[in-house]
């Protein structure tokens, strides 16, 4: 079966590299966005106290719980900037639901003046301040959304927000659109954390394991085994370049195969220009695609009739459903390891993840790929 094997895509968070720092940024981000006097300026909300934003990254679970984000991971949804969307757009939500059973001349100015979302949450915060406010008011809306979405995958469920929130308050918040407003305030807030204000509180990126023993398989593969490595992932260029150089990992990939949202955008800015609004991000296959054919037209990628061509000469490593369902349509070879964040106490949910999408081979983790592949030194 791995015998026509010459070429290897992997993805990074939870293959490789850790997702700990992207998930506690979300953290750090959804914190700030409800707690901030800048923003919402709910203080007790997750029950801090004067102490808690050292504290967050060993509370986090309050704040964005594992469960959370393996709801979004089984649905194929494994974007940190839809994640803490996702998060503020759910707390937001049921917020908005108390102001409208509480302060119905408030909530008749909310639908009458409609305001930028920056606005919105310092209106809100000028009503709240003395309210008390708690997380949990927002667990039963949570639940019933992901009862609502059990059934819909990727783009689906980022869209179904919108429609969710227009049936809970009986009108339509722009700002609560895909890529409206409130997605677009998360993005910016999220990468401000992850760049220069998580600096001296979120850890460096690191590895899903001992740095030396991926070090080892990747040389093996590639030196020794002679595939070609590429990676297809969901960072941006720069967050990919810059840790896995200094990890001193990247030399070890085709600087040709390397592909990442910034080729994402890209594409997407081009099919735009011709009427075309499909969106490109996993669980697309056009980042794997990308990484097996560099110098392809977009346009080819987005082919039902090319996608459905065999490749398995190819396989693409990851650890989310996302990937799974991207390796599927590019014709590849889906291996799935079990290195996420999850840890033992979810590796099982993980594990039946993967499976129920039909994922071809699971593995504890890349260290196994060498047996896996016939090749054990």
């Amino acid at each position: 079966m791995y015998q026509q094997l010459t070429t290897l895509i992997f993805d990074l968070d939870g293959v490789i590299t850790s997702e700990k720092k992207y998930w506690n940024t979300a953290r750090l981000t959804v914190w700030d966005l409800i707690t901030s006097d800048s923003y919402l300026g709910l203080k007790n909300y997750f029950d801090e106290c004067d102490d808690f934003l050292s504290r967050l990254l060993l509370a986090g679970e309050k704040v964005i719980s594992s469960q959370f984000v393996y709801e979004l991971k089984r649905r194929a949804v494994n974007s940190n900037w839809d994640l803490t969307f996702f998060v503020m757009s759910l707390h937001l939500l049921g917020i908005l639901t108390a102001v409208k059973a509480n302060y119905p001349e408030t909530w008749s100015s909310i639908l009458s003046n409609p305001l930028l979302v920056k606005e919105e949450l310092a209106r809100l915060r000028n009503l709240l301040q003395n309210n008390k406010y708690n997380s949990v008011m927002s667990n039963a809306l949570i639940a019933r959304f992901w009862e609502e979405t059990q059934l819909i995958a990727g783009t689906d469920v980022v869209e179904y927000v919108s429609s969710f929130s227009e049936k809970i308050l009986g009108a339509k918040l722009n700002y609560l659109q895909p890529k409206g407003d409130l997605w677009w305030l998360c993005y910016y807030n999220f990468q401000e954390w992850y760049e220069t204000k998580g600096s001296g509180v979120l850890p460096d990126d690191d590895t899903v394991l001992d740095l030396g023993s991926i070090r080892s398989v990747l040389e093996n593969l590639r030196d020794r085994y002679n595939y070609t490595l590429g990676i297809a992932t969901g960072r941006p260029r720069n967050e990919v370049i810059q840790p896995m150089s200094k990890l001193g990992l990247l030399e070890y990939f085709d600087q040709k195969r390397i592909v990442t949202y910034d080729e994402v955008l890209e594409a997407e800015a081009i099919l735009s220009r011709s009427g075309n609004s499909q969106k490109l991000g996993k669980p697309h296959p056009f980042v794997v695609l990308k990484a097996l054919y560099p110098e392809e037209n977009v346009e080819v990628f987005c082919s039902k009739e090319f996608q459905s061509l065999d490749r398995k000469y190819a396989a693409y490593i990851g650890d989310a459903t996302s990937d799974v369902v991207a390796a599927k349509q590019a014709g590849c070879l889906s291996i799935g390891v079990l290195t996420g964040v999850f840890g033992d106490k979810m590796a099982d949910k993980q594990q039946s993840m993967l499976k129920d999408v039909g994922c071809d081979v699971i593995l504890n983790s890349v260290l196994e790929l060498p047996m896996l592949l016939g090749d054990i030194p």
